[in-house]
This record gives structure tokens, C-alpha cells and sequence, in this order.
């Protein structure tokens, strides 16, 4: 500052006096003075105080231009408290569900819907909140307020869905999903229902918006625009760090196999623990998303259909009238074991089973059974819940669980059967795990559980030994030998690529693909199974056990216009001590498993199911027979003792299908009885599309 100085004073003749002068700046310091004068306004000279300026004096003329300070904060910080808010408000909502229907959550447990509903919520967030979350880890200030701000829009949005869904639920026992867009469309009725029966949701909708934005101003808003903490350098590792936490979360805390999904909120405590434990926002999200890219199957005009619906009132509910057995039941689904691999039913001499056709001749044996489709889970979906597997329609495992439906397992435990599954491959693999406890059975295992006890000459393959994990399997089974027990094994190692099993099995040269590959390590499972039965033969239930044996799927072939029957021809085989062997030529498939082990153990309640049961068999072979649906992707072949033709002409090839009918005096698909077989088949899956469209499958 310039200090003033004293001058001589010419009244005091050159001598210093009380005259003081002030010794002016230089010119450009006084302009740069008086441009400073010029932005901060002139206030009067106030008398010094002890005040400082870093705290100045309450009466201070500047207190007005001191700006509140924002701390610097860590990169990190923004995202996390944002994501923690997410996760608070979802587990909120499910809180709220379970307290607004008790009767439907009675047999719930919310703490561990909490947590594993946290996984789902945390995924959503990551998924729906991604442009600003990945944009708060460039080290900027710019737009961080904005983004911020358009988080809470899209927060907002999710609650909004998530509160109309909690008030939906009570409507159907189940969350809102596809039919947002079933409704969506009558904005007047919607609004009259929000201010009328749903008047209470509408309120504490707008409160909770309002509570949100209070508290987003509060916390993340002032977040967003302090500085960040740290240089450039400091914060990569942070970002790393944060990047890969999104990836994580955005699996559902999975670290390997398939991230999470809807079948994952299923732990073998039924559908009510799963529905709470899902977030209702997010299975919205996704059968819109579902929704969208399939359009309703229709094949029929309106006449027909309805004609057809006349005649058959209820075409999927079954209910057994036999009383409960007590029988225990054991399903190996064999991977892979085409029909014509099997030298007792085919005669194609292949020699590659020589234990399974000895046990055939002590079996009951349909010989024109039929695989659903051509993947393992829609064998597993057809067999234990008799769902169809419908053209261009995600199977069990990717939401079709969310139906009300009938699931063996589940049945089986409400009868006081004990129920185990295992599967060669790992746990996780294809979510057969999520699928297990979605069907209702309450152990499961694989290929992590399973000791290695035979020497073989590599690594175990992608897909197990089945050897190993079928003795692993019956000592499982003999834990418990007094209570009855429903028990499902999945093989793998003839699923390619093919594994060296072994000198004594490579009968021919070993490759991992192809025909010869696969012989030999179908020759190995034979002997496994053999060495199965030989150890459950020692066993106190095996008199009392009924053995299933089928394939998933046959073997994957290109398929010819000639061989499309040949695709989907599966051998089932039914052993049981006390049992005659018998070979029945009625056209049966995957789908009257279900309705057949609904007869055989005496299940007390009726089954909902696209097939029927094969314990009438007795009756004359076409009296029961239903014509079939094989599915192939985005379309399907229909098969009947008629015939077998495309769902839909010129979608898939046709040409050979005059020979394709089981005998040479069946008609050809041009005849009267294939159109009416087709009609039928046609009007079936239509129903069943919209049934399971609507949730009322199991109805």
C-alpha cells in the first residue's frame, strides 16, 4: 500500500512540519487502480479493526461478494452417492410391496429379497443412469451440475414406474411388465384410476418426488459443483477402479458365466420370494423391450379359432385321479442321444449302446417321441413345466419364469418329495442354476461339486464327465434314503467339443467334432450309465424308483428337407423293476412328461401343460395323440400321425415331407385330416401365446 510520507512545508521554510503529502503511484499503477475502483464499488473509509480478511467483520461492506466454498471431493465421489440413493429408493419400493399385499408375501423373507434385490437394483441404475455416470469420471467440472440434474430426471422416471407397478401388482400378483403398453394407451382412464382407487399411490408419488429433489439438492447437487480433488494423474487409477465397478454391477455382481437375470431371483422358495426380490422397474423395462420385438402369433381368422375354442374349453388344464404313490423318480436328460444312434430302437448298428439297449428290452419304450426343439433348455422347459416352446419367444431362464405355470419340482415338494438336481457342466452355465430353483427343487449341483474319481487322459471338458457325476449324483441321492425324492440329472460330455474319455471308448478315430468324435464319447456314457444303475440296484429305493431316461435334443446335424422328423426323434425309456417292458408307437414329445409323472405320482392338484399324459397309453394309439410343435427358432414344424409340415408355408423348406408321416398309409399334408391336424396346432400355440402374454397360462 503506499504508506504516507512526510515533506518539508513551505510555511516551515524547507523544515519537515505537520504538512503531510501523499506520494502518488505511477501512472499505469493508477490506471490499474482506478480500473479495480471501477468493479468493486466505492464504500466509505471504515475505521481499522483486528478483523483479517480471511474472516472479515460481520459488518463488513464485502460481506455480500463472499461466495459459499465447496471443498474439493474425490472423482468418486459423485457416482457413489448416486447409486447409493438408487439402491435406497428400489429397496424402499420392495419394502413397500411386501407391506401393501401381506397375504401374498406371507411366506416371504424380506431380508434376503433386500439383498439379493439389491443386485437388480444396482444393475438397473448402472444400466439406466449410464451417460452421466460414465461422464463424472472425466476429471471436469463442465456439465457436472447438468448431468446431475438429468440423473434425477431419470431416477425420477424410474420411481414413478416403480410406484405404478406396486400399485398394479395387487391386480395380477405379479409385476406390470409388457402390459404397460396393454394399458398405456387409455391416458383418460389412467388418469381417472391415479385420482380415484389409486389416489393414496398418486400422493405419495408426488411426495416422494419432493422428498427426492430436497434431498438431491442438499447432497448431490452441492457435490457437483465442488472441485475434484487431485491432479490428472492421481484420479486414473480411481477411474479404472470405477469403470470396472460398473461393469460389475451392470452384470449383477457376477464375475464369470451369465450375468444376472429375472431366473436368478428364484431360490427355491417360490414365486412370491421371487417377485419380491425382482425389480419391478426393471422387468417392466425388459418385456417391453421383449415385447417390441415379438409381435402376437397369429395363424387363424377369427371364426376358426373361435369355433375351436368351443370345442375345447380348456386345452391345457389336466388333473390326475390317481392318489399319490410315494414312488421315487429319477430323469437323466442325455445330451445329445439322437434315436437313430440307438441300435435297439433304430438298428443302425452303430454298437455305441450296448447297456442302454439291454435296458431297453427291460423298459417301456416310445418309439416316436420327439424333442421340443433343438436346444437343451427348451428340453428342460418343456419336460419339467410343459410351457411351449413358441416361435420367437425367449424360453425359461430369460423371463418366461415370471408365469404363473406348473413345475414338477415344486409339485413333487408339495407332496413331500425331496428334490435335487445336478448338471455336468458348471453351476452357472445356460443359468441352469436360477432355472433349478425356479421349477422348485431344493438341492442343485455341478461340475464345482463333483470329485474327479476316474483317471482320464485330459483335463475335464467344458461340459463334465459323466461318470464322475453320475456316482456323485446317487450317493446325493442316498443321503436321504427314506423320504421319497424327485431327482433330475443333466449329462454333458456328448456335447461337443467331444473329450478323449478314454482308450477303451475310442473305437474310432477320436476328432472333437463330428460323427465319430461323438460315438465315442456316447459309448462312454452308456458305460456310465451302466455303472449308475449297477450302484442304485444296490440301493434300499431303487425297487421303488421309476428311471427316465431321454435325450435333450438330437444331435446337431445341417438339417435336410428329407430329415426334418429325424431332427427332433428322441428315444424315451422308462424303467422300473416291478414294471413290464412294453413299446408303445403313440406320437408323444417332451411336453406329456409333466402330465405323465402328474399320473404316476398321484400329483393332487391340476397341471397346467401344452402335452398330455402318456399313462392312458393304454387306449387305442390315436385316441389321445395331440399333433406336436417342434421348434426351430423363429418358426416351428408341425408333426402329426398326418403328417409334418412348417408352421407357417414357405418359411422353412417343405420339399420330402409327403414321406416324412410314420407309416407309408398315412395321408400327405395336402389331405383333410393333416388341415385339420394343423388348424388344431395352429389354434393351440396361438392360445397358448396369449395365455402366457397375459399371464393366465396357469388358469
Amino acid at each position: 500500500m503506499n504508506i504516507p510520507q512526510p515533506v518539508p512545508s513551505p510555511a516551515s521554510g524547507g523544515r519537515l512540519g505537520w504538512g503531510w503529502q501523499v506520494k502518488q503511484p505511477p501512472p499505469v499503477r493508477r490506471t490499474e487502480h482506478r480500473q479495480t475502483i471501477f468493479r468493486l464499488p466505492q464504500h466509505p473509509r471504515q475505521p481499522e479493526t483486528q478483523s483479517t480478511p480471511s474472516t472479515p467483520s460481520p459488518n463488513s461492506p464485502h460481506k455480500k461478494l463472499t461466495m459459499p466454498s465447496h471443498p474439493p471431493r474425490p472423482i468418486w465421489t459423485l457416482p457413489i452417492i448416486v447409486l447409493t440413493l438408487a439402491a435406497l429408493i428400489f429397496a424402499a419400493l420392495r419394502i413397500a410391496l411386501r407391506a401393501a399385499y401381506p397375504h401374498y408375501f406371507a411366506d416371504t423373507h424380506l431380508l434376503p429379497a433386500l439383498l439379493t434385490g439389491a443386485r437388480f437394483d444396482l444393475k438397473l441404475a448402472i444400466i439406466a443412469l449410464a451417460p452421466c455416470l460414465l461422464w463424472w469420471l472425466v476429471p471436469t467440472r463442465r456439465a457436472r451440475v447438468a448431468t446431475a440434474w438429468l440423473a434425477f430426471a431419470l431416477l425420477v422416471a424410474q420411481l414413478g414406474l416403480g410406484i405404478a407397478d406396486l400399485a398394479y401388482f395387487g391386480e395380477v400378483s405379479r409385476h406390470i411388465g409388457s402390459d404397460l403398453l396393454n394399458i398405456g394407451g387409455d391416458i383418460g382412464s389412467i388418469i381417472g384410476i391415479a385420482l380415484g382407487s389409486r389416489l393414496v399411490y398418486t400422493l405419495a408419488a408426488f411426495a416422494a418426488f419432493a422428498a427426492l429433489a430436497y434431498l438431491w439438492q442438499r447432497s448431490v447437487i452441492r457435490i457437483a459443483r465442488a472441485p475434484i480433488q487431485g491432479s490428472l494423474k492421481s484420479q486414473i487409477p480411481t477411474i479404472i477402479v470405477l469403470l470396472v465397478g460398473y461393469v460389475f454391477l451392470a452384470r449383477g455382481m457376477v464375475f464369470t458365466g451369465k450375468p444376472l437375470n429375472s431366473i436368478d431371483a428364484f431360490n427355491g422358495n417360490g414365486q412370491s420370494q421371487a417377485n419380491l426380490t425382482l425389480n419391478g422397474t426393471l422387468v417392466t423395462l425388459q418385456a417391453l423391450n421383449d415385447r417390441r420385438q415379438a409381435a402376437p402369433l397369429h395363424y387363424l381368422d377369427d371364426a376358426t379359432a373361435q369355433r375351436i375354442a368351443a370345442e375345447h374349453p380348456h386345452p391345457f388344464r389336466y388333473q390326475s385321479s390317481n392318489p399319490p404313490s410315494r414312488k421315487n423318480v429319477i430323469i437323466l436328460l442325455l445330451e445329445s442321444w439322437s434315436y437313430k444312434y440307438i441300435d435297439a430302437l433304430a438298428g443302425n448298428g452303430y454298437r455305441a449302446t450296448p447297456h442302454m439297449d439291454a435296458l431297453i428290452a427291460q423298459s417301456q419304450v416310445w418309439t416316436n417321441f420327439y424333442a421340443a426343439g433343438q436346444r437343451s433348455i427348451i428340453g428342460i422347459q418343456a419336460s419339467l413345466t410343459s410351457v411351449p416352446a413358441l416361435p420367437n419367444r425367449q424360453p425359461i431362464g430369460f423371463g418366461l419364469e415370471l408365469n404363473n405355470m406348473s413345475r414338477i419340482a415344486e409339485l413333487a415338494q408339495q407332496q413331500g418329495y425331496r428334490t435335487l438336481m445336478l448338471q455336468t457342466s458348471n453351476r452357472r452355465s445356460f443359468h441352469i442354476d436360477g432355472v433349478a430353483k425356479a421349477i422348485g427343487f431344493q438341492e442343485y449341483y455341478g461340475k464345482e461339486d463333483v470329485p474327479i474319481i476316474r483317471a482320464y487322459p485330459q483335463d475335464p471338458p467344458p461340459f463334465g464327465w459323466d461318470y464322475d457325476s453320475l456316482m456323485y449324483f446317487g450317493k446325493q441321492i442316498s443321503r436321504q434314503p427314506q423320504q421319497p425324492f424327485f431327482a433330475f440329472f443333466f449329462s454333458g460330455t456328448t456335447h461337443e467339443p467331444y473329450a478323449r474319455t478314454g482308450k477303451e471308448f475310442d473305437t474310432r478315430p477320436h476328432a472333437e467334432t463330428g460323427e465319430n468324435g461323438f460315438l465315442n464319447t456316447l459309448q462312454y456314457s452308456d458305460w456310465a450309465i451302466a455303472q449308475f444303475m449297477q450302484y442304485a440296484a444296490q440301493q434300499p429305493w431303487h425297487n421303488n424308483t421309476i428311471y427316465i431316461f431321454m435325450a435333450d435334443h438330437t444331435r446337431n446335424e445341417p438339417i435336410r428337407s428329407d430329415s426334418a422328423r429325424e431332427q427332433y426323434h428322441i428315444p424315451l425309456i422308462v424303467y422300473h423293476p416291478q414294471w413290464q417292458p412294453e413299446k408303445h408307437p403313440q406320437l408323444a414329445s417332451q411336453y406329456d412328461i409333466l402330465p405323465t409323472l402328474a399320473d404316476w405320482l398321484g400329483i393332487q392338484q391340476p397341471v397346467y401343460t401344452f402335452g398330455r399324459s402318456l399313462a392312458q397309453d393304454h387306449n387305442p394309439p390315436q385316441n389321445n395323440e395331440l399333433p406336436l410343435i417342434l421348434n426351430h427358432g423363429d418358426d416351428a414344424y408341425i408333426l402329426s400321425s398326418n403328417g409334418i409340415a412348417p408352421l407357417t408355408q414357405g418359411s422353412l423348406k417343405t420339399a420330402g415331407f409327403n414321406n416324412a408321416a410314420r407309416s407309408s398309409a398315412a395321408q400327405t399334408p395336402n389331405s383333410s385330416a393333416w388341415q385339420q391336424d394343423l388348424q388344431y396346432e395352429q389354434w393351440r400355440i396361438q392360445t397358448a401365446d396369449e395365455k402366457l402374454r397375459q399371464n393366465q397360462w396357469a388358469q
